[in-house]
């Protein structure tokens, strides 16, 4: 039985990845958890591993570090990656360090798991960081003819085409995590299928415009441009009827990004990048909405990503409550929007909140759920006439955003708590069943986990384990006839005298004795 290694810092993909399928069955056995490559490389170096799926993205140590340090690895096992639809780069990074395949998130379902270990199987371990790895990647995701084809399905979409003017757009389905679920894991038929042919009901879609998808959640349209006078206005006016058709019809809530003019294979994948950027512009203006680049008022994808890196430290207090880094960023944020005036200064906020939007959607959250009601920041912010009133709305906006982790991180850790003792009463019976193991499992720290358990319940993690075990032995003595050593190893303890000793010391009284 070949051994999995799972990493990635999200739970609920971790927890997705245990249940997707009959791991078994398919010659394979879970074997451990990791919320980041360092974790992952500890496992490896004390326990065999044939096949690790990691994330790209995590804290401490992401997946491009982890393929690189098991390069160095006398035993490297197989690596599945894990990216998002706009990770291409980082993907062909990956095969260039050994990865063996890679499977979008949003694309996780059973049937397309299944498929990516039945390729991993036949891939020759003699081969597998061979250059011919690295070129099948590049001719697939470097190809635009043959992305385009696989995004299209079973439309043409010919080099003649792609030397005509065009524009690339990109969708996505809004909170997917949510509707998604409404689907079931038949995403082809109940979801992609239904989601295309309505675009194929729109006249004007389907005369100029072929459309197919990434991802379950994310589709590309190729925007045949004939009307140079008007394309903009054009381009924008069918994707808004395409937003409200499968709002209509389909009650998804779609946004969109949309590139500037494309001409030649040569600049497909630059236009389709700019889509892709576009796109992560929109939560400035809510869900739903559109963003191209020949908006006047609107921010740039590379201004965001300045802010996003120069206010770092910043960004990183909002998101953990840390009220001492944060007062000292906010002191040279401010400094910089009073030297930069009102009009740059609104600047720097809509570049400040894009940013933060980004952390929330890495981090599995979205940024709209921080206010009941939607805001459309470029209007919001466009209203304020002073400097000053900019300062105390932006700085009002920084304690929001905190206080909504503090609430979440202690929900979160609260939940998490609660998964922790379902896990306990789920597994009491397995007498390897350690402080570590059901840490890993809710994706803790172990020592972290140890304290916040201990201040939770008013006890250490090994008494409420034993409390557990004790009273479910009660309960078959008082219930079954099993005698005294099958009811200890009912309830996790595979040595009778041991068992027998721990019996006595929390009932005062011998197993014999209580049966009695």
């Amino acid at each position: 039985m070949k051994q999995v290694l799972i990493v990635d810092d999200d739970t609920i993909i971790r927890i997705t990845l245990r249940s997707l399928i009959d791991w078994n069955e398919m010659g394979y056995s879970i074997a451990a958890d990791a919320i980041n490559g360092q974790q992952a490389l500890d496992y490896i170096r004390n326990n065999p591993v044939d096949l690790v799926i990691t994330d790209m993205k995590m804290p401490v140590m992401d997946g491009i570090e982890l393929l690189k340090e098991l390069n160095k690895e006398k035993s490297v096992p197989e690596v599945l990656v894990l990216s998002g639809y706009d990770d291409f780069n980082l993907v062909r990074d990956s095969f260039r360090y050994g990865a063996s395949d890679y499977i979008l998130k949003e694309g996780l379902t059973q049937e397309a798991l299944i498929s990516v270990l039945e390729r991993l199987k036949q891939i020759n371990p003699a081969e597998e960081n061979d250059k011919n790895a690295e070129a099948h990647l590049e001719k697939v995701i470097s190809d635009p003819v043959l992305l385009a084809e696989m995004a299209m399905g079973k439309q043409s979409v010919s080099k003649e085409l792609l030397s005509q003017d065009y524009l690339m757009i990109q969708f996505e389905i809004e909170d997917f995590y949510k509707v998604s679920v409404r689907f079931g894991e038949n995403y082809e038929e109940e979801l992609i299928k239904p989601f295309i042919e309505l675009a194929g009901q729109i006249p004007r879609v389907v005369s100029r415009c072929i459309i197919g998808t990434l991802a379950p959640s994310r589709y590309i349209m190729l925007y045949r441009i004939t009307d140079a006078g008007q394309y903009q206005e054009n381009a924008v006016s069918a994707c808004r009827q395409l937003c409200n058709v499968w709002k209509h019809f389909m009650n998804l809530t779609v946004s969109g990004g949309l590139s500037s003019l494309g001409h030649g294979e040569k600049e497909f994948f630059d236009r389709l990048e700019e889509a892709g950027r576009q796109l992560k512009l929109c939560p400035l203006k809510g869900k739903g909405n559109l963003s191209a680049p020949w908006e006047k008022k609107a921010v740039s994808y590379k201004d965001v990503k300045d802010m996003g890196d120069f206010y770092k430290k910043l960004l990183k207090g909002l998101l953990l409550g840390d009220e001492m880094l944060v007062s000292q960023e906010k002191s040279r944020f401010f400094s910089d929007l009073y030297s930069k005036g009102l009009k740059s200064g609104k600047e720097m906020c809509l570049h400040m909140i894009c940013a933060l939007a980004w952390l929330f959607s890495e981090n599995h959250d979205d940024i709209t759920a921080v206010f009941p009601e939607e805001v459309n920041y470029y209007e919001k912010i466009g209203r304020i006439d002073e400097i000053r009133s900019l300062e105390l709305w932006i700085n009002n906006y920084f304690r929001w955003i905190m206080d909504y982790h503090i609430h979440q991180s202690d929900r979160k850790q609260m939940n998490m708590m609660s998964r922790a003792k379902r896990f306990i009463l789920d597994n009491y019976a397995n007498p390897e069943l350690t402080l570590g193991s059901v840490a890993g499992f809710i994706g803790f720290n172990e020592k972290y986990f140890s304290t916040r358990f201990t201040k939770e319940e008013g006890m250490t993690f090994i008494n409420y384990l034993t409390e557990v075990r004790i009273r479910k032995a009660i309960e078959l003595m008082e219930t079954t006839d099993l005698k005294i050593y099958e009811v200890s190893q009912r309830v996790g303890y595979n040595n009778v005298e041991h068992f027998t000793r721990v019996f006595k010391k929390y009932c005062g009284v011998s197993p014999g004795g209580y049966r009695k």
